[in-house]
């Protein structure tokens, strides 16, 4: 089963950090936010596809299997052009977020594929400004103001690949959306360990200073 990594952006606000390579490539605390995702990819026995940009193609491929993609708009786009490679269920996540406990996401994954699900996802809480998730009464997307905690959008998704035939439809970010409509089983779950969406170098500092006490704890625990 594939787990999709969707990595097509060009990372315009962490220039200074990335030299022109892909954000994927950025380190954090000694390994490559690529890194931290095949070992994500490993632990939860999936096989991980880098969907990327033809100019990162040669160097992300050195890693990992790639997809390119030059047509995308936006993380769905991306995932919708690669809908001839996902004819059995599949996973898929941005390729800017590192998870610091995968545990939860291997109990998600199992759920699902025992249940018969058409899709479950992880969300996070997050007081960031972005594309909110709220998930009651019933799934609705939103945009909320900075300090607001509302529900964000899937870090995480597993998905049976009928979905896509959602994304056909626009608006496609309401793909989930008319599948609760029409009655399709879908599981969410929140996340509660955290988990980093790398988008500027504030996050990055973030996520470094994170891995960095994490070693630090284990070294003096060791």
């Amino acid at each position: 089963m594939r787990l999709v990594i969707l990595a097509a952006g060009h990372g315009l606000r962490l220039r200074e950090e990335t030299g022109g390579r892909a954000k994927i490539l950025l380190d954090v605390e000694g390994k490559t936010i690529l890194d931290r995702t095949v070992e994500l990819a490993a632990y939860l026995g999936l096989e991980p596809l880098v969907v990327t940009r033809r100019e990162f193609a040669d160097e992300i491929g050195r890693f990992a299997d790639v997809r390119v993609e030059d047509e995308s708009q936006d993380i769905l786009d991306t995932l919708y052009f690669s809908r001839s490679l996902l004819t059995e269920t599949f996973c898929w996540m941005g390729g800017d977020m590192v998870f610091s406990d995968p545990g939860p996401l291997r109990e998600l994954f199992a759920r699902h594929r025992e249940q018969g699900f058409a899709g479950s996802f992880f969300y996070c809480r997050t007081d960031r400004f972005k594309g909110k998730v709220r998930l009651s009464p019933s799934l609705k997307f939103q945009v909320t103001r900075e300090g607001s905690h509302e529900l964000s959008s899937p870090m995480f998704m597993v998905q049976e690949p009928e979905l896509l035939a959602d994304m056909a439809a626009p608006p496609r970010g309401d793909f989930i959306q008319r599948a609760i409509d029409r009655g399709d089983p879908i599981l969410t779950r929140e996340y509660a360990a955290p988990v980093f969406e790398i988008d500027t170098p504030a996050d990055l500092a973030v996520a470094r200073r994170f891995f960095s006490d994490k070693r630090a704890e284990k070294g003096a625990q060791g």
